[in-house]
């Protein structure tokens, strides 16, 4: 499978951190998100013959999929689908950044036609970090897979009521019209936070809103409840010592994966990133 080059997702200057103004994210226009509600969503499975991701999924999609029929296929029959208009595609793709060696994996949501010649071509409705490329620990996100579908389909949502945002507006959408943190319970791994922030007094201390650690399995349960008050956190950091340089963090429902926040950390040699006093902290002046 070709490898999907994201050159607008995000615009990375190798000096600087990025701010979350800087961050561009993928959208249909409005003849494609149309076109989107009247495919059935063609899901590709990973080739690998025991994978984690590929039961996740499947088991992700079959609950909470919701805006169009779904089918499931081997990645080796993906190529030839996707030259069909009435297809759209949920697959693991391998994306890049202008600029930047990087590279992770995207669960990117696609539709296919037959005047898209390559996979690049193909419109990207939705596209979701889910680790750095190579990174053979599915665990880290496949409880996460079901608030990361949900994400999917209420982006192109959003895309379909407000055609009037773009790439450059639609995440302003979402720190302006999440709602109040008051009522929301962030939810966190332990090994989610900065050691400094490991202590419930700490987090506490850090987070004027409802804080609490959580285990995966607790995580996974809240998005399957479809909690409306639970906020939870997807981290994805250099696996090894090789010099992968950055870190992404986004924070989501768990209930419609409505984004609350989304940062790009370029991290110094040798170490991992975390969430912060400092992004707690920008979580807060929401």
């Amino acid at each position: 499978m070709e490898m999907k080059r994201l050159t607008l997702l995000l615009i990375i200057l190798a000096t600087t951190l990025q701010a979350f103004s800087q961050i561009k994210m993928p959208m249909g226009s409005k003849s494609e998100v149309e076109k989107f509600y009247k495919t059935t969503t063609y899901v590709v499975m990973k080739n690998e013959f025991m994978s984690d991701y590929n039961d996740a999924i499947k088991a992700a999609v079959e609950k909470h999929w919701r805006a169009t029929p779904v089918k499931f296929v081997k990645a080796s029959e993906f190529e030839k689908l996707r030259h069909d208009d009435d297809k759209s595609f949920l697959v693991i793709n391998i994306a890049y950044f202008d600029g930047d060696d990087a590279k992770f994996e995207f669960m990117i949501l696609s539709l296919g036609g037959s005047k898209y010649k390559t996979v690049n071509d193909m419109p990207t409705l939705c596209a979701v970090p889910l680790c750095y490329y190579n990174d053979e620990d599915e665990a880290q996100y496949t409880y996460k897979l079901g608030a990361m579908l949900k994400h999917c389909q209420t982006h192109v949502a959003l895309c379909r009521e407000h055609p009037e945002l773009t790439k450059e507006t639609i995440l302003n959408y979402y720190t302006d019209n999440t709602g109040n943190l008051a009522d929301k319970t962030l939810y966190l791994l332990r090994n989610d936070v900065s050691d400094d922030l490991r202590s419930n007094s700490a987090l506490k201390s850090a987070y004027p809103y409802n804080a609490e650690f959580a285990t995966a399995e607790q995580i996974e349960e809240l998005t399957n409840a479809n909690d409306d008050k639970a906020l939870i956190v997807h981290i994805i950091n250099p696996y090894d010592s090789n010099g992968q340089p950055y870190c992404i963090k986004l924070i989501i429902d768990a209930s419609k994966g409505m984004l609350y926040y989304y940062d790009f950390q370029k991290l110094k040699k040798n170490t991992i990133g975390h969430i912060t006093s400092d992004d707690l902290k920008k979580l807060s002046k929401k």
